[in-house]
């Protein structure tokens, strides 16, 4: 390429066409439906390691666009690694009986919690039923009466053994109510063969009926027999604790082969110790609490039927089993999904229900898992937007990867909202956890998480598109043939199909690629299918295709359409004929994140001499980027290395874009600004039917940009809504031709002649369409000749220079004249 000139773009650069022949079919019914995940290796082999590999801390952070198949991907991977099933737990928790507040964690082989539940229940079962009959057999009825009569004995002889004692020195035994009404043992001395109260004596006396001597022998021995029946009665609250005991003993004995015969069975079947552990409790506790079994009528205050009831539903709830986990149907390694990760939802809680008073209560049977430990010995998948918006998730998350333990409690005792007086027996997980998200989210965790390098050692990184190549043509007609035959729309012809590669090349910002956001290729179909039913064709065609991305641009394009208005009102204003100084159309790109367009914009410059540089005026008023400011530095560096190698580099320049309000960023425009300024330096108007973009180095090198297709768009747009000049013009980056994909309204244009585009690579190929005169070269001594537009420039900055001089030799003379 000649590099003093600009390179006009023929038809077949400025779209790529899908070629038809290579789809031989009629319609993609004949196409078998792609099955298998495409373009994305080096996530599938991500994704395969951190799977498979069983170490500590190979979790798996997928990252990439929204769109690309990430969920789907993982799955299908998931599944197919997960065919052989790992062993797998089932997880109960019983009662605690040495600590009520700690249920105990009960780690079963699969299938045999829900058994040993059903043990359990038919165990409580028979003793219910059997227990109470025991006690009503004659065995233990005489046994029991035995033990009856042999207390009544020892209370007998002890009583008259202390009768013996006091009736031969006239005292009797017997009970005195007190001032307060309780009946108490009292002795008595019996005077005249009647018991009297020892205060009568001093009556007695008085009457003589008794001599003084006897009274006070008779308060001596009262006095000792007071407290002999005193401790007489401590002797008998003993026989009656050894009465209870023996009786306790003798219940114990008699169930005690009953309750090991019932329970004989779950130990046998059951031959993990600690569930012996817990079956030993559980007996233990039977045989201390038989009462729970056998209801023994005392008199008690009245209750109402349904609280008896739940006293008695609540007793026997200490026997049974809270299986939070069975595994007994689960023939491959569990792959959860949780949608809606709340606190409760991933890691479990414990419920609570409030009694008739209003006070809540909880148990150990009101533990309940969640997804996390649903998803043990296999993976869980979660999404990272759901996963971060959730108060506290993370960091209960973090830890169970950290620490493989899990503790379940409800969520409100997370924040310390209530206090949880249960804490179960943490329980020992292994599990891989799945992340979908950004890579912008992984990189901020990965650098300032504390922890997350250790739990997350895989990123899986999707990507959003793949090499245009035939093979990936032929896995799109696939996968629009699955889409077509699952959601029932119809099939698609080769030149439908051929529309929708088109529009995905489009999407992908280049002819070489094409997307891989097959969700967004799904959408096109089923709008296609929507616009379809308008037609007269048997399968979806290119009519189809063009059609509904027309009226998706129609639907979202409301702002574009409004700023046309203003640009064509001239209440906005942008030239596209004739020629001025110092301004050039630049392009710009609007993004409101739901659609792109692009705009011209009128960029101006204005010189001086002076000292003060070129002043971003969108700078000055906090309307630039970092970039853009960037870009405006590249160009003074230009400058210095094309006119400031003989002479300082002297003039004051400002540059803005007109109009803008809103602020603007990017170096697109660092061409369009060199031109403009370069113009207003010179004095050569610049033709106002071009518009141009690029971005460039020093060296004066042209660089890419982005967004090429929606400039020449915009202002194609702007120019046909106005009537063609003739020399409507485009200049773009030699590097954007491969990226070109104008829609076939702006091809045919150019094909007309009505329009063109140009590529240039260096700052001197578009002079001399914007200038109508050569760039200019210099010589060996570094001169421009005196008619191009860079022996011109040169010129006016010797010029400026020379003004910027004399003006300080003026002021330094003023200055000596001031001192003297």
């Amino acid at each position: 390429m000649n590099n003093n000139f600009a390179l006009k773009l023929s038809k077949n650069d400025l779209r790529w066409n899908c070629p038809e022949d290579v789809f031989e079919f009629k319609s993609t019914a004949e196409v078998k439906p792609l099955e298998r995940i495409v373009g994305q290796e080096r996530a599938i082999e991500a994704i395969k390691l951190g799977s498979e590999l069983k170490a500590k801390g190979y979790n798996i952070f997928v990252t990439g666009l929204s769109g690309t198949g990430r969920t789907t991907t993982v799955k299908k991977i998931l599944d197919a690694n997960s065919s052989s099933c790992p062993i797998t737990f089932d997880f109960c928790y019983v009662h605690n009986f040495k600590d009520t507040d700690s249920p105990t964690l009960l780690k079963l082989p699969k299938s045999h919690g829900k058994k040993f539940s059903e043990a359990m229940n038919d165990t409580i079962a028979f003793l219910r039923r059997r227990l109470p009959m025991l006690f009503e057999e004659e065995n233990y009825q005489h046994s029991r009466k035995k033990i009856i009569e042999s207390f009544q004995n020892k209370e007998r002889e002890v009583l008259s053994q202390f009768d013996n004692k006091i009736k031969p020195v006239g005292f009797i035994r017997g009970q005195l109510e007190n001032e307060q009404g309780n009946i108490l043992p009292e002795v008595f001395p019996v005077i005249d063969g009647k018991p009297i109260q020892i205060e009568a004596l001093d009556e007695l006396v008085e009457n003589k009926t008794i001599a003084e001597e006897k009274a006070n022998e008779l308060r001596e021995l009262w006095h000792k027999f007071h407290d002999e029946i005193y401790d007489l009665a401590r002797v008998g609250m003993k026989l009656m604790q050894e009465f209870r005991k023996d009786l306790l003993e003798n219940d114990k004995a008699s169930a005690q082969i009953i309750v090991n015969s019932a329970f004989s069975n779950i130990i046998d079947e059951f031959a993990y110790d600690k569930v012996h552990e817990y079956i030993n409790e559980v007996k233990n506790y039977i045989l201390d609490n038989l009462n729970i079994f056998v209801q023994v009528n005392l008199p008690t205050v009245p209750q109402a039927e349904d609280d008896s009831e739940m006293q008695m539903s609540d007793r026997f709830q200490l026997f049974s089993v809270n299986v939070i986990l069975d595994n007994s149907l689960t023939t491959t390694a569990p792959i959860v999904i949780e949608t809606n990760p709340t606190y409760t939802n991933l890691f479990g809680t414990i419920e609570k229900t409030y009694d008739q008073k209003g006070f809540w209560k909880t148990d150990f049977t009101k533990i309940k898992s969640g997804s996390l430990l649903k998803a043990d010995q296999g993976f869980l998948i979660v999404n990272a937007n759901d996963l971060f918006q959730e108060p506290g998730v993370w960091q209960a998350l973090k830890r169970v990867l950290l620490y493989d333990k899990l503790e379940i409690q409800p969520f409100d005792s997370y924040f310390q909202i209530s206090q949880s007086h249960l804490k179960p027996e943490p329980i020992q997980v292994s599990v891989k956890v799945i992340i979908i998200g950004g890579q912008t989210l992984y990189k901020m965790l990965y650098h300032y998480e504390k922890g997350f390098k250790k739990i997350f050692k895989v990123n899986a990184q999707f990507d959003y598109e793949a090499k245009n190549s035939e093979e990936m043509l032929l896995n799109y007609a696939g996968f629009i043939s699955m889409i077509c035959t699952k959601e029932s729309i119809p099939h698609c012809s080769p030149s439908g199909v051929a529309a929708v590669i088109e529009w995905a090349v489009e999407q992908s910002g280049t002819k070489q690629k094409v997307i891989l956001k097959f969700s967004d290729v799904a959408d096109v179909l089923r709008e296609s299918a929507f616009f379809y039913r308008e037609g007269n064709s048997k399968f979806i065609n290119r009519e189809d295709i063009e059609r509904t991305l027309t009226a998706r641009k129609f639907r979202n394009n409301l702002i574009d359409e409004k700023l046309s208005e203003h640009i064509l009102e001239n209440t906005i204003l942008i030239n596209t004929s004739g020629k001025k100084v110092g301004e050039i159309n630049g392009l710009t790109v609007y993004n409101d994140s739901i659609y792109s367009f692009g705009k011209p914009a009128k960029i101006t410059a204005t010189i001086s001499a002076g000292n003060s540089g070129i002043i971003n005026i969108e700078r000055e008023a906090d309307l630039s980027g970092k970039i853009h400011n960037k870009g405006v530095l590249i160009l003074t560096g230009f400058l210095r290395e094309r006119f400031a190698q003989k002479q300082a580099l002297s003039l004051s320049a400002s540059l803005a874009f007109e109009q803008n309000y809103g602020g603007i960023d990017g170096d697109s425009a660092t061409a369009a600004e060199i031109y403009v300024l370069l113009s207003a330096i010179s004095g050569i108007p610049i033709n106002q039917d071009i518009a141009i973009t690029g971005s460039v180095n020093q060296k004066g090198d042209i660089q890419p940009i982005g967004g090429v297709n929606e400039k020449i768009t915009g202002f194609y747009e702007i120019c046909k809504s106005r009537g063609f000049s003739g020399n409507n013009v485009v200049i773009i980056p030699v590097q954007n031709v491969k990226d070109l994909m104008l829609n076939k309204d702006i091809v045919q244009s150019c094909e007309n002649g009505d329009f063109a585009v140009y590529s240039i690579s260096k700052i001197e190929d578009a002079v001399s369409l914007l200038f109508d005169v050569e760039a200019g070269e210099a010589d060996k001594n570094g001169n421009y000749p005196a008619n191009t537009l860079f022996g011109k420039v040169a010129s006016k900055l010797k010029k400026l220079s020379e003004l910027n001089r004399k003006s300080k030799s003026n002021n330094s003379s003023q200055k000596k004249e001031v001192k003297q």
